[in-house]
């Protein structure tokens, strides 16, 4: 697709690429009429990806942090699928800042949840759990609130979890190009549990420690893997952060070993003992079992200071805990 003087539908011009991925390629592209702007995805007109795409935000459309999207069709021989322009992303943040505050971390899971709760609650899966794919408003400013951190010098108060100190971080979950139901839409009975699964999907960095041994995808495996994503925000590493492997599989198996021989203790020490309560609960979940969201959003926003879940995991507290040394600090 050549740029210049390129209309979709006679409604989208298109302006330049923005992205590019395995499974096609995203332009910024301008409503000629209200010259308002948007994404567009295509991809090759054989390739099933974007109808698969389109009928997971016709599915979640109108749910918390669901993107907008117009259009479906074929131009020129590709699919294309008209979205919201969305960006910067939360990888930009997080490389902006690089360990992200406590508070700000809480509102970014508390709205994940959400919106997994809402998907999951239809019947799907994400599957690819990684900041990449958490979206701001288009040309948002982290400025705002990152200079407030910077200059900030006063301690925290007693809040609810509205009342932070920082603006709303508004966020879109996209790219559902590896989502899958977890339930048979007809029956609405869930799909059989397999356990062998060989080629592994989603981001291992991020991934379940089922799903590395070769489980299917769960519910309780996309909140598993958003803990080690909120983790990752908040310490700006993770310890098998790095892994080199000559292959994806050995990669995989790597980085799987780490965080098995990583007890859940060691891995939180340092931080607030709910969000070692976070991950040890979507652990123990078994493959069909419903997650209480709402616990999961009350052990993160406890987590702040004066919260019950707000104690900080130290050496000598894990006898209370009850769990079998990454050390870190955070900010609040």
């Amino acid at each position: 697709m050549e740029c210049k003087q390129v209309i979709i539908k006679h409604k989208w011009l298109i302006l330049y690429k923005i992205g590019e991925g395995s499974f096609g390629q995203v332009f910024k592209a301008k409503d000629i009429k209200s010259n308002d702007f948007y994404a567009i995805k295509r991809e090759l007109k054989d390739s099933p990806q974007l109808y698969h795409e389109f009928k997971f935000y016709k599915t979640l459309k109108g749910g918390p942090c669901i993107p907008n999207c117009y259009w479906f069709g074929q131009h020129d021989g590709f699919n294309c699928l008209t979205l919201d322009l969305l960006g910067p992303s939360l990888k930009h943040l997080q490389e902006k800042l690089k360990e992200i505050p406590l508070r700000i971390v809480v509102q970014i899971g508390c709205q994940l949840i959400a919106c997994f709760k809402h998907m999951h609650d239809l019947g799907i899966v994400y599957r690819d759990i990684k900041p990449e794919n958490f979206l701001f408003p288009y040309k948002y400013s982290f400025s705002s609130f990152s200079s407030s951190l910077s200059s900030s010098t006063s301690p925290p108060s007693p809040p609810s979890f509205l009342a932070l100190s920082v603006p709303p971080l508004p966020l879109y979950i996209v790219d559902f190009g590896l989502a899958t139901w977890w339930r048979n839409s007809r029956t609405n009975k869930p799909y059989p549990e397999a356990k062998y699964i060989k080629y592994k999907t989603g981001t291992a960095r991020y991934a379940s420690i089922r799903v590395h041994k070769g489980h299917s995808h769960a519910r309780r495996d996309d909140l598993e893997s958003l803990g080690y994503m909120l983790l990752d925000l908040l310490c700006g590493d993770l310890p098998w952060s790095g892994v080199v492997a000559r292959s994806r599989k050995a990669g995989w198996d790597r980085i799987r070993k780490i965080k098995e021989d990583t007890s859940l203790f060691d891995l939180c020490i340092g931080l607030p003992v709910g969000i070692l309560h976070f991950i040890d609960y979507t652990r123990k979940l078994e493959f069909y079992d419903t997650p209480d969201y709402d616990y999961l959003i009350s052990v993160l926003q406890e987590s702040l200071p004066f919260g019950s879940y707000s104690t900080l995991v130290k050496p000598q507290t894990q006898d209370l805990f009850d769990l079998p040394s990454f050390s870190k600090s955070i900010q609040i």
